[in-house]
């Protein structure tokens, strides 16, 4: 049947402001690996003869670069600069007036970070490796460095706003490929394009100017998927080649700390007020305050467009919002000096701003970047969360440990419904109760499985409206605890995160207030233990 509205605040999927700050990819030199045939020749001579009209051997002397950029979005500007010592594979980046950018990304020639939100993330996967981040942003990177092709590939020629381009695909060792467009009249590369997640990404490189015995680009413009207009534009103001390295910082900024707790106080117990069935909690922000907050492990901090115009922060940056809708919205970034709960503080927060939280009883969420920092206790029968101070936590309760990972920043963990396994994110701003996702809907036939489709329910939520199907399980176990006869949500449409082949579904509050929980983000752990709550389906 049709429930009262209720609202489901999730991550951001895409953030603007993140993006890499210097990808001035002119030219590269490259040590081929393996050629074979004529064309793949010809692609190496044009690649040589691009090299030779930025500067050709004069890049053997290059051993530092800093730069000094603003990149201007649709609303706003940002300033910024970067710093690469290619001896070592060093990098820093950093934009102090971003929420999202701020110090946003280094290296120590080994690993790579990344802080965004206030959080210092290492890099994992292929991202962990400078060589293979630097090595597709930099121009320069390329010629102080070189690197190695597995294969080079001569394309057909293009033609793109009256000049004719040559265009050779480089696909480097670690799987990595891309198109450089050389143009025929100057022989530079004045346009790169690559696919990265599904979407095209096209460069334009522009503005070339002399610096020292090199020729480099002072502009790119970073187009949208159907090459029309810039999202993005990059302008160089400075670049400084060879500055001394012991010049540059390359320190690791320090991760946010929260503040409050001592070896008097180890764990903070607040109450929390069930709003919608939500987890509702009083937050001060810049020492104003109350204000009724949503604790959701499936949201960063989000803050209604109202509350964001009533504190008059700043705009430092734009975003698109995701969720379980089919659709997304757009948000401003900015930064909160401070927010505030039962003496516990964090410090130069960055959040979003979200239209849809305007229309809803509440002025935001807080998610990921508090719960990171304290291991949480959700108790939801005596309606109360325990923070516990990271340095001095050991769990000292009866559940047994089930590993936490992550989707995006939204936990998961491995479950079993009805025999079928998978992995589920556990969400506590879904007042659903078991949501499957499409893709599991339909590798297990789940809808005629469970002869559902008579009842639809509607919720309200970031990227619009989302329905499922409603019906009912047999047995679902996660974490040593099992639920007879759960309520499912089956997804039967494309869109949100509930499109997401790797997930199996959703754990929401319709499951989540049958338990005790206690999350240990950076240990990497969640303890599940069954309550006295009775669903109230």
């Amino acid at each position: 049947m049709l429930v009262r509205p209720f609202f489901s605040i999730r991550r951001t999927s895409r953030v603007f402001s993140a993006l890499p700050a210097i990808r001035l990819a002119a030219g590269l030199c490259l040590a081929i690996a393996s050629l074979r045939g004529v064309a793949a020749d010809d692609a190496a001579a044009l690649l040589a003869q691009a090299r030779a009209a930025v500067g050709g051997d004069a890049w053997r002397q290059v051993k530092t670069q800093h730069v000094q950029f603003v990149r201007t979005y649709l609303d706003h500007d940002e300033a910024g600069s970067s710093d690469i010592d290619f001896a070592s594979g060093r990098y820093a980046q950093r934009i102090p007036s971003s929420a999202v950018a701020r110090l946003m990304s280094r290296s120590d020639g080994q690993s790579f970070w990344r802080q965004r939100m206030g959080k210092l993330e290492k890099q994992e996967g292929a991202a962990r490796d400078p060589e293979l981040h630097l090595g597709r942003q930099s121009y320069a990177w390329w010629f102080a460095r070189g690197a190695k092709a597995r294969r080079l590939e001569l394309k057909a020629p293009r033609r793109h706003a009256g000049v004719d381009y040559a265009v050779v695909r480089v696909e480097l060792a670690s799987g990595i490929a891309f198109d450089y467009w050389i143009n025929d009249g100057t022989h530079r590369i004045e346009r790169r394009q690559e696919v990265i997640d599904g979407k095209t990404l096209t460069i334009d490189y522009r503005d070339f100017r002399r610096v020292g015995a090199l020729t480099l680009p002072f502009e790119e413009s970073v187009r949208d998927a159907t090459d029309g207009a810039d999202e993005e534009t990059l302008r160089v103001s400075t670049i400084v080649l060879n500055r001394p390295a012991a010049q540059m910082d390359f320190s690791l900024p320090q991760p946010a700390v929260m503040q409050g707790f001592s070896a008097q106080r180890s764990a903070v117990t607040v109450p929390f007020e069930p709003c919608e069935a939500h987890i509702c909690v009083l937050l001060t922000l810049n020492g104003q305050g109350p204000f009724k907050f949503i604790l959701d492990t499936g949201a960063r901090n989000v803050i209604s467009d109202k509350l964001y115009r009533r504190l008059r922060l700043p705009a430092q940056g734009v975003a698109v919002l995701s969720g379980l809708g089919q659709q997304t919205e757009r948000g401003v970034l900015t930064t909160v000096q401070q927010i505030g709960m039962a003496g516990l503080t964090l410090d130069r927060q960055a959040f979003f701003t979200s239209p849809t939280l305007d229309n809803l009883p509440i002025d935001g969420t807080i998610g990921y970047e508090w719960l990171w920092l304290t291991p949480t206790l959700i108790d939801y029968a005596a309606r109360r969360l325990t923070f516990h101070d990271p340095q001095h936590f050991v769990y000292r309760g009866p559940a047994a440990a089930t590993p936490l990972s992550f989707h995006d920043k939204t936990p998961q963990i491995e479950a079993v419904l009805d025999g079928l396994p998978g992995k589920f994110t556990i969400d506590t701003g879904s007042d659903f109760s078991l949501t499957m996702s499409k893709p599991f809907v339909e590798r297990y036939r789940l809808v005629e499985k469970y002869q559902a489709g008579e009842t639809i329910q509607t919720a309200q939520v970031i990227g619009g409206t989302t329905q499922v199907l409603k019906t009912r399980g047999k047995l679902f176990e996660l974490g040593g605890v099992q639920i007879a006869d759960p309520t499912l949500e089956l997804s039967t449409r494309g869109g949100g995160t509930m499109n997401s082949p790797t997930l199996a579904g959703n754990i929401s509050n319709g499951i989540l207030r049958q338990l005790n929980i206690l999350f240990d983000y950076q240990g990497g752990k969640v303890y599940i233990e069954p309550n006295k709550v009775t669903s109230a389906e």
